[in-house]
């Protein structure tokens, strides 16, 4: 089966994607002189503009991580549903939390920068910068009209919303199955201000769940399993795929790549897991992918962008941010472990279960 350990995996890829999508964007590139891979600057910006399949790539294993938690448990009666998206969201809360009030205790102490500065706006009292402070603490700041205390976290408003309504997915794609992916793919097309984030990744959801639903990936990776020859089509097939979803998003809307976006977690299932040494690695950096993805902005955009861009070249560059936020990442889950904050977490889970 495409497991936990797949979805790592993959995770793990789309972390490093994510970190090349943001910090070699082109007006940071400019501002810092750095010099790319590549010397076609055109080139350099229709390939990193492709990376944001990433986020498309949470969506989608995020929908099918909870599509295979509903199918496994059968949850016939509402509060077993709503069990499972509860444990969802306090697993998520919990990362958020603490990493917010770790962030915003080192962005007024360390770096100098008061906290309620971000968030005053004319005559703003003292509690209602507590009430915005909390709202971008829990990551719903996005939707309630706030501006994050970083930038990058518009995607947790998108996740929690996601999470809250994947009942109401896999009950319609239960319900509906096959009619249903064509009508939810068109989305970006019908409905009036689909480039707003919900919307525009919505359809990748329904493709999670429709795979995680009907095993797709265990099917076609059983197909002739034991060809040589199929296998290497199946391969060829991915690259194929994967370089016409870069098409897709250099000549038509950047919408229509994320629908290809299945492609990285089944080369994962089918021939990534199997490689030694990768596999490990990038299983490693998938366990810290939510930790990076919510202090990566904080290291490089906001605190450090003169050390992380004084290594001018843009093969320095990635590794340095993805090794300084696997560290910082790594001091924060052992912080979580010793304070007893994780079992905290665990308590509340555990009212989850025996509530």
């Amino acid at each position: 089966m495409f497991s936990k350990r797949h979805s790592t995996i993959t995770k793990g890829i789309l972390i490093i994607l994510m970190l090349a999508h943001h910090v070699f964007s082109p007006d940071l590139l400019t501002l810092y002189e750095v010099k790319p891979l590549l010397h076609n600057p055109v080139l350099v910006t229709q390939i990193i503009t492709f990376f944001k399949i990433c986020v498309a790539g949470f969506s989608f294993i995020s929908a099918f991580g909870i599509t295979r938690a509903f199918k496994n448990r059968h949850p016939e009666n509402p509060a077993e549903g709503i069990s499972i998206i509860l444990k969802r969201l306090i697993k998520l809360e919990s990362a958020v939390i603490i990493i917010y009030l770790l962030a915003v205790l080192y962005k007024q102490f360390v770096m100098r920068q008061p906290i309620a500065l971000h968030y005053a706006e004319s005559d703003m009292d003292t509690a209602h910068i507590l009430l915005c402070m909390c709202i971008d603490g829990l990551g719903l700041a996005t939707y309630m009209g706030i501006t994050p205390v970083n930038v990058t976290w518009w995607y947790l408003s998108y996740a929690i919303l996601l999470i809250a309504v994947m009942p109401f997915v896999y009950k319609a794609y239960e319900k509906y199955r096959y009619l249903l992916l064509p009508a939810s793919c068109m989305i970006p097309l019908v409905i009036p201000g689909a480039r707003v984030e919900f919307w525009c990744y919505l359809p990748t959801a329904f493709l999670g769940c429709a795979f995680a639903y009907e095993n797709w990936f265990e099917k076609i990776k059983e197909w002739k399993q034991d060809n040589h020859i199929i296998k290497a089509g199946k391969f060829l097939a991915c690259l194929f795929l994967l370089y016409l979803s870069y098409l897709f998003s250099k000549y038509t809307a950047l919408e229509f790549s994320y629908l290809l976006v299945f492609i990285i977690p089944y080369m994962v299932y089918e021939f990534i897991a199997a490689i030694p040494v990768l596999n490990f690695c990038l299983e490693f950096l998938g366990k810290y992918a939510t930790d990076i993805f919510l202090i990566h902005t904080f290291i490089y955009y906001y605190f450090y962008p003169e050390f992380i861009y004084s290594f001018h070249e843009s093969w320095k560059i990635l590794p340095a941010l993805l090794g300084i936020c696997l560290a910082v990442s790594i001091l924060i889950e052992l912080f979580k472990k010793y304070t007893g904050y994780n079992k905290l977490a665990e308590k509340l889970l555990g009212m989850i279960r025996t509530g």
